[in-house]
């Protein structure tokens, strides 16, 4: 049996558009089906043993990797990734070359395609470690699985259905991570919509309108008080590497300004409601509800202060985590070290996981993963290093071996 080829596997991979994004509040998923298909070919192929799950009525099917055989007593990992990726639209530049993202492109020791680093790259990763194991003949220390799911990118419903029907596992590895630090935590996160009402009316009357647009660019300039003090709120965990802060700090961002559907787009008609889409960041240790509290209430007085009509709705929150188990945390920190030839510092992720879901059900986490800084994840010209990829399989055996 051959050995995986983490390049032409991640290739076929991201080819396949697998995208999530919201309309409005309903969710949409896109070739979830053919990258579930995908992944359990690739692991099917090189002798893993495959269970395949419907979650969410069929909607997010999730594929379980694992060595063929009975397991043994031994306490179960689970390597935990996810196929579902931000939309793109193209075309990329990359290195003065055009290309599609769900084209990829080999180059310099890089891929370049959506999903190539988040998370794909830690799909083909996780796999390849577990064939090594197998090639190898040796007995590892743990139960390993690759768990590969969707919805990552919407709020986790792929890993959280998957809990809910009773999946568990000893220890948890989050591979949707940095490759240059052990994560031992990750933060929240509250997402949602500001939405300012108003009167609509005709452009060259405004005196008898009332503008939304115009109001909720008050309001903003309003909340960015409380932008300026989640930023001052440190958590006691490190940031990653070559953060400017050196400590996981509060964040909130302004990421859409639209008009609802019921709203036309016309230069010359005065908008009655008007909306802002956030992305609220909390500490790993930050309690969520409090913090979605100190939201409503800032938005409250502002809206007193400012005599505007506003509405704030939450389409999705998640509280951070943190490593509870130091003796895990040891292990994979050694593990990591050696698959890298040096040290490997530990932080907490700037962003949010699975991680998270897993915590609540009493499961040991740590994340370590495929995505080196700088990989443009989310954005164009995303790619990951081919190296990272390797770097992780080899993690997996100095992780798993005896």
């Amino acid at each position: 049996m051959m050995t995986v080829d983490v390049v032409q596997s991640l290739v076929e991979l991201v080819k396949i558009p697998s995208e999530v994004y919201y309309e409005g509040n309903r969710i949409v998923r896109r070739y979830y089906r053919e990258a579930a298909e995908a992944v359990a070919r690739l692991a099917e192929t090189h002798g893993l043993r495959v269970e395949k799950v419907d979650l969410e009525g069929g909607e997010i099917p999730t594929v379980i990797a694992s060595l063929p055989g009975k397991a043994s007593g031994k306490p179960s990992v689970a390597f935990v990734t996810h196929y579902d990726v931000v939309p793109a639209k193209g075309p990329w530049v990359v290195e003065g070359r055009t290309m599609d993202p769900y084209s990829p492109l080999v180059l310099d020791g890089k891929v370049y395609g959506r999903g190539a680093a988040d998370d794909k790259s830690g799909i083909v990763a996780t796999i390849a470690g577990l064939v090594d194991i197998r090639e190898a003949g040796i007995e590892p220390r743990y139960n390993p699985v690759v768990v590969v799911t969707g919805d990552e990118e919407v709020g986790g419903t792929g890993i959280r259905r998957l809990l809910e029907k009773g999946y568990r596992w000893d220890y948890v590895i989050i591979v949707d991570s940095g490759s240059e630090y052990v994560s031992v935590g990750a933060s929240g996160v509250v997402h949602g919509w500001i939405k300012v009402k108003g009167k609509s009316g005709h452009a060259g009357y405004p005196h008898v309108a009332r503008n939304a647009v115009e109001d909720l660019v008050r309001v903003l300039g309003e909340l960015m008080e409380l932008k300026t003090v989640r930023g001052a709120r440190l958590s006691k965990y490190p940031s990653p590497p070559g953060s400017p802060v050196p400590y996981v700090w509060g964040r909130l961002t302004f990421n859409i300004l639209r008009l609802p559907p019921t709203e036309p787009e016309k230069h010359n008609r005065i908008p009655g409601e008007a909306w802002c889409g956030f992305d609220m960041r909390l500490l790993p240790e930050e309690d969520v509800e409090e913090a979605v509290r100190e939201l409503y209430a800032k938005l409250s007085s502002i809206a007193m202060k400012l005599g505007v009509s506003l509405e704030v709705e939450i389409i999705g929150k998640q509280k951070g985590w943190y490593s509870k188990n130091e003796a895990f945390v040891r292990e994979v920190l050694t593990a990591a070290g050696r698959s890298k030839g040096r040290e490997v510092p530990v932080a907490a992720e700037l962003g949010g996981n699975d991680g998270t879901f897993f915590d609540e059900y009493g499961m040991d986490v740590v994340a370590f993963g495929t995505i080196r800084e700088g990989t443009n994840i989310h954005s164009e010209g995303e790619h990951v290093y081919v190296e990272d990829i390797e770097a992780f399989r080899k993690f997996m055996y100095e992780f798993l071996k005896p």
